[in-house]
């Protein structure tokens, strides 16, 4: 029979020594995540451009970008204050000379030479290598789109395999493929080839932080699962800022996903460092290996579990019972289809997968246009742009752990939902009247839907058997992907009308947190690991009070005197 990990583990340390020191490594590979999946900021960044002008430009293979020439060769753009980059004047003479004599002031033509990109920010870009500008440029929002569809292929995939052969494993597999396919992208020649490397390594680096994320929260006792599972968000939110500073410091996007994507390597020596999930070990029915490393946890924090362990086996034989009916094993294991076949569980995990598509679509929404806040320098204002973007993680990663611990998990995504949609709904309305507080808007709107964030990665697998947590955990984060895929193309709604996209944001977090209302609430519970306590989560106890059996026999016999 299977013991009671939550039991043992308040007994020997639900946090001690030996869980720091794993749960740090599992914490390490999240920088990298973060900074992969949000490389496309700046490695498919649009740098200022225009056409190649023939016999002015003297060097066409090469051309630089601020020449003299550029006020009677290319078309001025007042609104955005910058050169034409699609048209240049037409020529109106074959001179092979460069003077104003020579070209239209109003016919335009397009440019089959190509484009001068300006390197005052960055030296090399996907869009500036390939010329992914005017008619190609819808191929830039389409690579991102490609880099979520791989991350939502990836939840899909590592959550089911997660359940299949184990967190460990999994996380050594997502880990070498995710160093292998970095690497290859930034060497590859062919732009389709370069797209299907990028989605393969978003496919492993969404691995990689989904499986640390649960071999994380699965190795602490019920008090810890609050903090580790938001403390290893601030690990993204770092390696968000490590990516700007080295985008700042390389300005080669070749360089840049080198730099993310290498170190990630070092990372298989955790097969020697990292031990396998108890939870899913007991969901096994593998129980020696649930003792042996429930021992080496006590052993390494200095506490002894035998008489942890004895007193365990001294419980009544009720106890004994209903554990009996409960215990997880390879003949009761609950299932996906077990899942479907109950409403309520059904509810709310349909409800969880609009949640997190809404957060998604909102948090990359704005994550992706962090850069034209233009809040830095011309030079420095996209790295600067994005750190403070970035930094906005932090108060709202710290807001959802606030929130879970004084108030719960259902409350603090409601209130993060809520105040998500309000703000961002103000940002649009800013942005149409009174710009001088769009910034700080948009930046409290990603403040609080990074708390939405940080709440259903510790809120969803709470809810679900351990069986089918990783594969439900998976799921969500499949569905979630529909909403980072439309993420890039959300800049497109403004042809529409300017503020759209931000309306458009508010309004869906105002949905998804009326959609909360179907969820229990989970603080201070134990991880279900039965169908029966998954849906018992949220329920109001009955307590029975003992009644003396004099009483009661009075009791009755009032009852039945006649009434007069």
């Amino acid at each position: 029979m299977g013991v009671d990990i939550d039991a043992v583990l308040k007994e020997i340390g639900e946090f001690g020594s030996y869980q720091r020191r794993i749960y740090f490594l599992l914490c390490l590979p999240a920088i990298f995540v973060g900074a992969a999946n949000l490389a496309q900021v700046f490695i498919a960044a649009t740098p200022k451009y225009r056409c190649v002008v023939p016999l002015c430009d003297a060097n066409i293979s090469n051309p630089s970008y601020n020449q003299p020439f550029l006020n009677f060769t290319i078309p001025y753009n007042t609104k955005d204050k910058s050169w034409d980059g699609c048209h240049r004047y037409q020529r109106l003479h074959n001179n092979h000379s460069c003077i104003p004599e020579d070209f239209s002031k109003n016919v335009t033509e397009e440019c089959p030479e190509g484009k001068a990109f300006s390197t005052n920010i960055y030296s090399s870009t996907i869009v500036s290598e390939y010329n992914l500008t005017c008619n190609a440029a819808w191929k830039t929002e389409m690579s991102q789109t490609i880099v979520f569809a791989g991350v939502m292929a990836g939840s899909f995939f590592f959550g089911i395999v997660g359940d299949l052969i184990g967190r460990k494993m999994t996380l050594m597999i997502a880990i070498l493929c995710m160093a292998a396919s970095g690497t290859v992208c930034a060497l590859v020649a062919a732009l389709p080839t370069l797209f299907s490397c990028r989605f393969f390594n978003a496919m492993m680096s969404n691995g990689v932080f989904q499986t640390a994320f649960l071999l994380g929260v699965e190795l602490m006792g019920p008090t810890m699962r609050l903090p580790c599972g938001i403390i290893i968000e601030y690990f993204y939110a770092l390696g968000e800022m490590f990516l700007s500073l080295v985008s700042w410091w390389a300005k080669d996007w070749r360089m840049i996903q080198l730099i993310i994507s290498g170190p990630v390597s070092c990372f298989v020596l955790y097969w020697w460092l990292i031990p396998e999930s108890p939870r899913w070990l007991q969901a096994q029915g593998k129980h020696e290996k649930v003792l042996a490393l429930l021992k080496k946890i006590a052993e390494k924090n200095n506490n002894d579990i035998e008489p942890v362990l004895q007193r365990l086996e001294n419980i009544s034989t009720e106890e004994e019972d209903r554990r009996a009916t409960t215990e997880v094993n390879t003949s009761t294991k609950v299932t996906l289809l077990n899942v479907m076949k109950s409403p309520l569980l059904c509810v709310r995990m349909f409800s969880l997968f609009f949640i997190w598509t809404t957060t998604t679509i909102v948090y990359y929404g704005l994550s992706l246009n962090a850069t034209s806040f233009n809040y830095g320098k011309e030079d420095l204002g996209p790295f600067v742009d994005f750190i403070f973007s970035a930094l906005m993680e932090i108060p709202g990663y710290t807001l959802a752990w606030l929130g879970m611990n004084y108030m719960g998990r259902k409350i603090s995504l409601a209130l993060s939902m809520i105040f998500a949609g309000i703000l961002c709904s103000g940002a649009g309305f800013s942005q149409e009247y009174n710009t001088d507080y769009l910034l700080a808007l948009t930046l409290l709107g990603k403040c609080f839907i990074t708390s939405s964030f940080g709440v259903i990665y510790v809120f969803t697998p709470e809810m679900f058997p351990t069986s089918v947590r990783s594969t439900i955990l998976g799921l969500c984060s499949t569905f979630s992907r529909i909403g980072s895929m439309l993420a890039p193309f959300s800049k497109e709604l403004e042809l529409i009308y300017g503020p759209l996209p931000l309306l458009v944001f508010g309004g869906l977090s105002l949905v998804a947190a009326t959609l909360v209302l179907v969820m229990p609430e989970t603080q201070k519970t134990e991880l279900p690991d039965t169908m029966e306590e998954a849906l018992n989560l949220g329920r109001t106890q009955i307590v029975q009070l003992p009644v003396d059996e004099e009483e009661e026999e009075e009791e009755e016999e009032q009852h039945l005197l006649p009434e007069d």
